[in-house]
Protein backbone atom coordinates (compact mmCIF):
# COMPACT_ATOMS: atom_id res chain seq x y z
CA UNK A 1 0.00 0.00 0.00
CA UNK A 2 1.38 2.91 -1.12
CA UNK A 3 1.78 5.27 2.56
CA UNK A 4 3.05 8.65 2.35
CA UNK A 5 4.44 9.32 5.72
CA UNK A 6 6.76 12.96 4.51
CA UNK A 7 5.56 15.83 2.69
CA UNK A 8 5.41 15.58 -1.28
CA UNK A 9 7.34 18.66 -2.73
CA UNK A 10 7.33 19.72 -5.99
CA UNK A 11 4.83 17.64 -7.47
CA UNK A 12 1.04 17.43 -6.24
CA UNK A 13 0.23 16.87 -2.64
CA UNK A 14 -3.38 17.61 -1.90
CA UNK A 15 -6.79 17.65 -3.46
CA UNK A 16 -9.93 19.91 -2.29
CA UNK A 17 -13.34 20.97 -3.45
CA UNK A 18 -14.73 24.11 -2.82
CA UNK A 19 -18.30 23.39 -2.63
CA UNK A 20 -21.61 25.18 -2.81
CA UNK A 21 -23.35 22.27 -0.99
CA UNK A 22 -20.91 20.44 1.60
CA UNK A 23 -23.71 18.01 2.56
CA UNK A 24 -24.47 16.93 -0.58
CA UNK A 25 -20.70 16.52 -1.29
CA UNK A 26 -19.76 14.58 1.51
CA UNK A 27 -22.69 12.44 0.97
CA UNK A 28 -21.55 11.72 -2.96
CA UNK A 29 -17.59 11.46 -2.16
CA UNK A 30 -18.26 9.52 1.02
CA UNK A 31 -20.22 6.72 -0.34
CA UNK A 32 -18.11 6.83 -3.61
CA UNK A 33 -14.45 6.50 -2.07
CA UNK A 34 -15.60 4.86 1.62
CA UNK A 35 -14.56 8.31 3.25
CA UNK A 36 -14.88 9.57 6.64
CA UNK A 37 -14.61 13.04 7.29
CA UNK A 38 -13.58 15.53 10.16
CA UNK A 39 -14.91 18.86 10.34
CA UNK A 40 -12.65 21.62 11.49
CA UNK A 41 -14.80 23.48 12.88
CA UNK A 42 -15.88 27.34 12.20
CA UNK A 43 -13.16 28.86 13.04
CA UNK A 44 -11.70 26.94 9.92
CA UNK A 45 -14.33 27.49 7.23
CA UNK A 46 -16.25 23.83 8.12
CA UNK A 47 -13.16 22.38 6.52
CA UNK A 48 -13.67 19.19 5.99
CA UNK A 49 -10.60 16.89 6.08
CA UNK A 50 -11.69 12.92 4.23
CA UNK A 51 -9.70 9.90 5.69
CA UNK A 52 -10.12 6.21 3.61
CA UNK A 53 -11.01 3.04 5.57
CA UNK A 54 -7.30 3.23 7.39
CA UNK A 55 -7.76 6.24 8.88
CA UNK A 56 -5.28 8.34 5.81
CA UNK A 57 -6.00 11.95 5.03
CA UNK A 58 -7.56 11.19 1.06
CA UNK A 59 -8.73 15.06 0.36
CA UNK A 60 -10.58 17.68 1.79
CA UNK A 61 -13.97 19.22 1.20
CA UNK A 62 -15.36 22.99 2.17
CA UNK A 63 -18.19 25.25 1.72
CA UNK A 64 -17.24 28.47 -0.42
CA UNK A 65 -15.60 31.13 1.31
CA UNK A 66 -18.19 34.17 2.41
CA UNK A 67 -17.83 36.17 -0.85
CA UNK A 68 -16.31 34.01 -2.79
CA UNK A 69 -20.27 32.44 -2.80
CA UNK A 70 -20.54 33.01 -6.66
CA UNK A 71 -17.48 31.26 -7.78
CA UNK A 72 -17.01 28.09 -9.44
CA UNK A 73 -17.47 24.53 -7.67
CA UNK A 74 -14.00 23.24 -8.19
CA UNK A 75 -11.45 20.65 -7.00
CA UNK A 76 -7.88 22.09 -6.46
CA UNK A 77 -4.73 20.69 -7.21
CA UNK A 78 -1.96 21.59 -4.89
CA UNK A 79 1.42 21.18 -5.37
CA UNK A 80 4.10 20.58 -2.35
CA UNK A 81 6.79 23.43 -1.76
CA UNK A 82 9.16 23.66 0.74
CA UNK A 83 10.07 27.52 0.13
CA UNK A 84 6.66 29.73 -0.56
CA UNK A 85 8.19 32.35 -1.33
CA UNK A 86 11.14 31.03 -3.94
CA UNK A 87 8.10 29.03 -5.43
CA UNK A 88 6.30 32.16 -5.64
CA UNK A 89 8.81 34.00 -7.40
CA UNK A 90 9.53 31.29 -9.94
CA UNK A 91 5.93 31.43 -11.00
CA UNK A 92 6.05 35.26 -11.62
CA UNK A 93 9.31 34.96 -13.61
CA UNK A 94 8.09 32.30 -15.62
CA UNK A 95 4.61 34.10 -16.66
CA UNK A 96 2.24 32.44 -13.70
CA UNK A 97 0.69 34.84 -11.56
CA UNK A 98 -0.74 34.64 -7.99
CA UNK A 99 -4.49 34.45 -7.06
CA UNK A 100 -4.40 34.51 -3.31
CA UNK A 101 -0.88 35.29 -1.91
CA UNK A 102 0.12 33.00 0.94
CA UNK A 103 -1.99 32.26 3.97
CA UNK A 104 -1.25 30.88 7.20
CA UNK A 105 -3.17 27.85 8.49
CA UNK A 106 -2.64 27.88 11.94
CA UNK A 107 -0.48 24.51 13.68
CA UNK A 108 -1.24 23.05 9.72
CA UNK A 109 0.65 25.01 6.67
CA UNK A 110 0.89 27.52 4.59
CA UNK A 111 -1.16 27.95 1.44
CA UNK A 112 -1.42 30.32 -1.51
CA UNK A 113 -3.07 29.49 -5.08
CA UNK A 114 -1.93 30.68 -8.24
CA UNK A 115 -2.53 30.80 -12.34
CA UNK A 116 -0.45 29.46 -14.78
CA UNK A 117 0.36 31.23 -17.92
CA UNK A 118 -2.81 30.07 -19.52
CA UNK A 119 -4.90 30.96 -16.48
CA UNK A 120 -5.50 27.28 -14.69
CA UNK A 121 -5.79 27.70 -11.33
CA UNK A 122 -3.33 25.61 -8.95
CA UNK A 123 -2.43 25.36 -5.20
CA UNK A 124 0.70 25.69 -3.03
CA UNK A 125 1.00 24.26 0.10
CA UNK A 126 3.71 24.20 2.66
CA UNK A 127 3.63 21.78 5.02
CA UNK A 128 3.83 22.51 8.97
CA UNK A 129 3.95 19.80 9.64
CA UNK A 130 0.49 18.71 7.97
CA UNK A 131 2.14 17.12 4.69
CA UNK A 132 -1.12 16.41 2.52
CA UNK A 133 -2.20 13.52 1.49
CA UNK A 134 -1.13 10.38 3.62
CA UNK A 135 -1.98 7.80 0.54
CA UNK A 136 -2.14 7.59 -3.15
CA UNK A 137 -3.21 4.85 -5.57
CA UNK A 138 -5.83 3.11 -3.15
CA UNK A 139 -9.39 3.66 -3.46
CA UNK A 140 -10.85 6.73 -2.47
CA UNK A 141 -7.07 8.02 -2.67
CA UNK A 142 -5.37 10.31 -5.19
CA UNK A 143 -3.69 8.35 -8.35
CA UNK A 144 -2.70 11.31 -10.59
CA UNK A 145 -3.48 14.75 -11.76
CA UNK A 146 -3.04 16.94 -15.35
CA UNK A 147 -3.55 20.21 -16.28
CA UNK A 148 -5.39 20.52 -19.75
CA UNK A 149 -4.06 23.51 -21.63
CA UNK A 150 -4.00 24.53 -25.03
CA UNK A 151 0.00 24.85 -25.88
CA UNK A 152 1.32 21.48 -24.00
CA UNK A 153 4.73 21.96 -24.67
CA UNK A 154 4.98 25.62 -23.22
CA UNK A 155 2.33 24.98 -20.46
CA UNK A 156 4.26 21.77 -19.23
CA UNK A 157 7.89 23.66 -19.70
CA UNK A 158 6.36 26.16 -16.59
CA UNK A 159 5.64 23.80 -14.23
CA UNK A 160 9.47 21.90 -15.06
CA UNK A 161 10.81 25.74 -14.43
CA UNK A 162 8.57 26.38 -11.40
CA UNK A 163 8.85 22.84 -9.81
CA UNK A 164 12.75 21.76 -10.96
CA UNK A 165 11.49 18.69 -13.10
CA UNK A 166 11.98 17.33 -16.58
CA UNK A 167 9.44 16.86 -19.59
CA UNK A 168 8.99 13.84 -21.47
CA UNK A 169 6.57 13.71 -24.68
CA UNK A 170 4.69 10.73 -24.87
CA UNK A 171 4.48 8.82 -27.76
CA UNK A 172 0.55 8.67 -28.17
CA UNK A 173 -1.14 8.54 -32.03
CA UNK A 174 -4.07 11.56 -31.55
CA UNK A 175 -3.26 13.33 -28.82
CA UNK A 176 -0.22 15.75 -27.76
CA UNK A 177 0.54 14.68 -23.93
CA UNK A 178 3.49 15.77 -22.23
CA UNK A 179 4.88 14.06 -18.73
CA UNK A 180 6.62 15.80 -15.91
CA UNK A 181 9.37 13.74 -14.10
CA UNK A 182 11.85 14.47 -11.14
CA UNK A 183 15.26 15.42 -12.78
CA UNK A 184 17.69 12.68 -12.85
CA UNK A 185 14.41 10.73 -13.79
CA UNK A 186 11.87 8.52 -11.70
CA UNK A 187 7.97 7.93 -12.24
CA UNK A 188 5.95 10.86 -13.59
CA UNK A 189 4.49 13.17 -11.06
CA UNK A 190 1.83 14.93 -13.47
CA UNK A 191 0.81 15.00 -16.89
CA UNK A 192 -0.21 17.93 -19.33
CA UNK A 193 -3.16 17.09 -22.24
CA UNK A 194 -3.13 19.65 -24.92
CA UNK A 195 -6.68 20.28 -25.38
CA UNK A 196 -8.02 19.72 -29.08
CA UNK A 197 -10.99 21.21 -31.11
CA UNK A 198 -12.89 19.29 -29.64
CA UNK A 199 -12.89 20.81 -26.35
CA UNK A 200 -14.41 23.89 -27.80
CA UNK A 201 -14.08 26.93 -25.65
CA UNK A 202 -13.88 25.17 -22.20
CA UNK A 203 -10.77 26.92 -19.80
CA UNK A 204 -7.85 25.67 -19.45
CA UNK A 205 -8.05 24.11 -15.52
CA UNK A 206 -6.72 21.06 -13.23
CA UNK A 207 -7.66 17.74 -13.41
CA UNK A 208 -7.83 15.14 -10.19
CA UNK A 209 -7.63 11.92 -10.14
CA UNK A 210 -8.96 9.63 -7.85
CA UNK A 211 -8.60 5.71 -7.24
CA UNK A 212 -11.59 3.24 -7.27
CA UNK A 213 -11.47 -0.31 -6.69
CA UNK A 214 -14.63 -1.06 -9.00
CA UNK A 215 -15.56 0.92 -11.65
CA UNK A 216 -18.65 -0.36 -12.11
CA UNK A 217 -19.67 0.07 -8.73
CA UNK A 218 -18.68 3.94 -8.31
CA UNK A 219 -20.33 4.59 -11.92
CA UNK A 220 -23.61 3.31 -9.82
CA UNK A 221 -23.09 5.62 -6.67
CA UNK A 222 -22.20 8.69 -9.05
CA UNK A 223 -25.21 8.01 -11.07
CA UNK A 224 -27.16 7.41 -7.84
CA UNK A 225 -26.00 11.07 -6.42
CA UNK A 226 -27.43 12.38 -9.55
CA UNK A 227 -23.46 13.54 -11.28
CA UNK A 228 -23.17 13.77 -14.64
CA UNK A 229 -20.52 11.41 -16.88
CA UNK A 230 -18.90 13.59 -19.41
CA UNK A 231 -16.29 10.83 -20.73
CA UNK A 232 -15.61 7.13 -20.46
CA UNK A 233 -14.61 4.50 -19.87
CA UNK A 234 -11.51 5.90 -21.57
CA UNK A 235 -9.06 2.85 -21.78
CA UNK A 236 -5.56 3.70 -20.94
CA UNK A 237 -2.78 1.68 -19.65
CA UNK A 238 -2.88 2.25 -16.45
CA UNK A 239 -7.05 1.31 -15.92
CA UNK A 240 -10.39 2.56 -17.23
CA UNK A 241 -10.83 6.41 -16.92
CA UNK A 242 -14.07 8.34 -15.86
CA UNK A 243 -14.67 12.20 -16.71
CA UNK A 244 -17.30 13.39 -14.30
CA UNK A 245 -18.66 16.70 -13.06
CA UNK A 246 -20.62 16.31 -9.77
CA UNK A 247 -24.07 18.13 -9.66
CA UNK A 248 -22.64 20.87 -8.17
CA UNK A 249 -20.61 21.75 -11.36
CA UNK A 250 -17.26 20.08 -10.12
CA UNK A 251 -15.44 17.77 -12.75
CA UNK A 252 -12.94 15.42 -11.69
CA UNK A 253 -12.16 11.98 -13.07
CA UNK A 254 -11.77 8.62 -11.17
CA UNK A 255 -10.08 5.12 -12.78
CA UNK A 256 -9.72 1.87 -11.62
CA UNK A 257 -7.03 -0.05 -13.04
Amino acid sequence: MPLIDAPLVNRPAWFDLSTSDLTAAKALYGELFDWSFFDAGPDFGHYTMAHTPNGRSAAAIAPKMPGQEQSPVVWTVYWGTSDMEATIARIEANGGRLMFPPMDIPDTGRMAIAFDPEGAAFGLWQANPFGGAGIEGEHGAMCWSEVNCRDGAKNAAFYAAVFDLAVHKMDAPGVVYHTLHPQGGGDPVCGALQMDAQWGDIQPAWMPYFAVADLDAANAVWAKHGGKNIAGPIPSPYGRIMVVQDPQGAYLSYMAA
